[in-house]
């Protein structure tokens, strides 16, 4: 089974960013590491900022209030689906589900290995306030690495039911 390519910043050609006091992102080394939600969502802002920022960044919850999931996903048509490791329920990230049939998701895995993250998605609006981007992103809790394994455009509106499809 293949596995989907991991995409990060890799911390080397990066330039200084004005960071919180509270960040504990570790940038030392090849991949970002992060230690809990909010190092999630400060990456992600982070890679959204010279784009499309991230003004709303979204913690995936599972019904049964678990945070840690596997994840599908298919960069190029643009959608995900997460299964939460608690419950194994699965749930499509906002309209995922309408793009589904025509994708060819991929597990997505850590490239120390690891299939289990800590979800967050982030939400780039328009002027009008919908959603004009998503950004999925992931922290792995074997190791902390921060990445993102997809992103894409939202072209419709309104879009308000997106941010409860987290």
């Amino acid at each position: 089974m293949s596995r989907r390519a991991w995409s990060a910043f890799d911390g080397l050609n990066q330039k200084p960013l004005r960071e919180p006091i509270h960040l504990t992102i570790d940038k030392s080394g090849r991949w970002w590491k992060g230690e809990d939600f909010d190092d999630l969502a400060e990456y992600i802002r982070t890679l959204t900022a010279e784009g499309y920022p991230a003004e709303r960044i979204v913690q995936s919850i599972c019904a049964c209030g678990g945070t840690v999931f596997r994840l599908e996903a298919d960069a190029e048509e643009g959608c995900a689906r997460r299964t939460c490791v608690g419950c194994e329920a699965t749930a499509f990230i906002c309209d995922s589900g309408e793009y589904w049939a025509d994708a060819e998701p991929e597990p997505v895995a850590c490239p120390c290995g690891g299939e289990q993250f800590e979800l967050g998605v982030g939400f780039s609006p328009r002027a009008n306030g919908d959603v004009r981007w998503i950004t999925v992103g992931e922290r792995c809790t074997r190791c902390g690495i921060l990445g993102s394994a997809t992103d894409w455009k939202i072209d419709y509106g309104p879009t308000d039911r997106l941010f409860d499809q987290v």
